[in-house]
This record gives structure tokens, sequence and C-alpha cells, in this order.
């Protein structure tokens, strides 16, 4: 059985959401349990309680604009922390949460650990799934040094590996490919990469590169990795939206939004299977960020990308 830890609290449309989603997970596999941490308050209609679905009632709950201080460890019967330590405890296979990313990363860094030290944990989100393809950070880390996007390379090698059959291709994401562009920090790391045997680095790569070519490893710090993803995703919808009901053009981009895309990210790095859904998700995206787990912890993903980067870092 795959067991869903499921923080029901971060989501900017409230915990229905998270009930929704886990009630439809449950309906299609018969092989999931989850736990709902979530928070009481009046008028809230809770799911019925069976053998595979758990209600745990937690006294606190992060908030979007909480900041990472020091009295957020203390706070140990939050949802997110509530559902974290079930990882760490090994009680859960996986944990999804939409709540503040921030408080995530510094969490899951306390209380999972750390599969490398001096590695940083980065926000994974795959653009293709077949042929996996996937950008590395997403928001997780701002400020970036050059040996920060080297983790961010090893990282996105090491989960290309565990999850496909494809050999991990890294670019590194810059204003163009030429050797004279960049700051001091990009060309840095681009001579870093350069001379490592593991991953195989293809140099820079352009935001035209993002979704198609051979670099498969895309990699950026976390505030040009998450302005990318979500204008590539407000362009998505923005065209979905101008070609509804258009035949044949709106069924494609609704086809390619279902089917080609993952639903969350996973917070590499550390030792559990964490999945980090938008805050604004709905009932379908809830549902996608689940399944992404569940996915995940079918391969033990963690502890694959843990063999990797100990073997090579050997």
């Amino acid at each position: 059985m795959i067991r869903v830890a499921l923080d029901a609290m971060g989501g900017d449309l409230g915990p229905r959401i998270a009930f929704d989603g886990a009630e439809e997970i449950l309906s299609r596999y018969d092989d999931v349990v989850i736990t709902i941490y979530y928070s009481p308050y009046a008028g809230l209609s809770l799911p019925v309680p069976n053998e595979r679905l758990s209600l745990i009632a937690c006294s606190d709950v992060i908030d979007g604009d909480d900041e990472i201080v020091l009295s957020l460890f203390r706070r140990r019967n939050t949802t997110l922390y509530q559902s974290l330590d079930a990882l760490a405890k090994g009680s859960s296979d996986v944990a999804v949460t939409l709540g503040n990313t921030g408080a995530m990363v510094a969490l899951a860094r306390h209380i999972l650990g750390l599969l490398r030290p001096k590695l940083y944990p980065a926000l994974i989100r795959e653009l293709y799934s077949n042929p996996l393809r996937c950008l590395v950070d997403l928001g997780a880390n701002v400020h970036c040094p050059s040996s920060m996007l080297i983790g961010f390379a090893e990282l996105g090698g090491a989960y290309v590996e565990a999850l496909s059959n494809e050999a991990p291709k890294v670019g590194l994401l810059n204003v163009g490919v030429e050797s004279t562009k960049g700051s001091v920090v990009i060309k840095e790391a681009d001579y870093l990469l350069s001379n490592r045997e593991w991953p195989t680095y293809l140099g820079y790569a352009e935001g035209s590169e993002l979704f198609e070519g051979e670099k498969n490893v895309i990699v950026c710090d976390g505030m040009v990795g998450n302005a990318v993803l979500k204008a590539s995703e407000g362009l998505l919808s923005f065209l979905m939206g101008k070609f509804k009901g258009v035949d044949g053009v709106s069924s494609l981009f609704e086809t390619f939004y279902q089917t080609e895309r993952r639903h969350g990210a996973c917070l590499a790095g550390v030792r559990g299977n964490l999945v980090k859904g938008h805050g604004c998700s709905d009932v379908p995206a809830m549902i996608g960020a689940i399944e992404y787990g569940i996915d995940i912890a079918r391969a033990d993903l963690y502890s694959a990308m843990e063999a990797r980067l100990c073997d090579k870092a050997s």
C-alpha cells in the first residue's frame, strides 16, 4: 500500500479541495491509503473516515505569508509539520502540500534532513514526463551561488536517472548561448559544470530550449525558474481561454494540459518523497499532485536519488 500524508490547509481555495481530491484518488486506486491533516473550524464539513482514509486534527496552520523564523520550528502541531513528521517517522511514503513554499523547504530540511551535506534541496518540475524533461529550481532557493547551481544539476541528473531510461543532459539557463553572456555566477557555474564527468553538461540553454531540444535538465536559480514556470502556465491558460470552443484547437490544449505535464513539483534533496502543488490548485490539480506523489512513492524516489548521488560522489 502507498501511504499518503496530505496537508489539507495550504491551498488558497480551502481544505475542501484536499478532501474532494483524496476521495477521488481513493476511488481510483485500491492500493492507496490517505491521512489528511486538517484544522477544524466552524462549518467545516469533513469526509467520512474509513479503513483507507484517516483524519488528524491539528490546532495550528502555517499561513502563506508566515515568515521563516525560529518559532516556526516549534509549531509542531501545524498541519504541515505533522504531515512531514509522519514522513520522517516512516508512517507515510509521501507527503503532499499546497502550502507555504518557504516554510515547507525549511521544515523539510529540519525534519527530514538532507540527502547529502551542503546539497541544497530544489524544486523539480517535469515539463514533460515522456520523454522525461525537467526544470530545476522553481523557487526553493532564490539567491544561488554557483555551487548551488552545480547541486541542482546533480539533483536533476539523479532525478532523471531514477525515473526514466534517459541519460541526463544538463543545460544552464542563460540569456544566450555565447560564452561572453551571463552573470559572474552563471559563468562560474558553466566553468565548473564543464569540468565534471557527471552529469553530462551541454552548455547554456536559452528559454526556447525549455520544451524541446537535446537538453533534458534545465538548471536555473529559484527566482528565474518560478517566473519561467508561471509565465509558461499563464500563457497556456490564456491560449486555452482564447481558443475555448474552437473545434480541434481547444481539445488539443486540454489534452496537452492533462496528459503532457505533471501537477506539482518534487522537493528533491531531502530524505523523503515530498510534492508541492500550486496554492491556487483546484480539485483536478490536487488529484494530479497526489497522483504524482503516488508515482514517486512507488519508485521510492528519494532513496533512488540518494543511491545515485552517493555513487557519483564516491
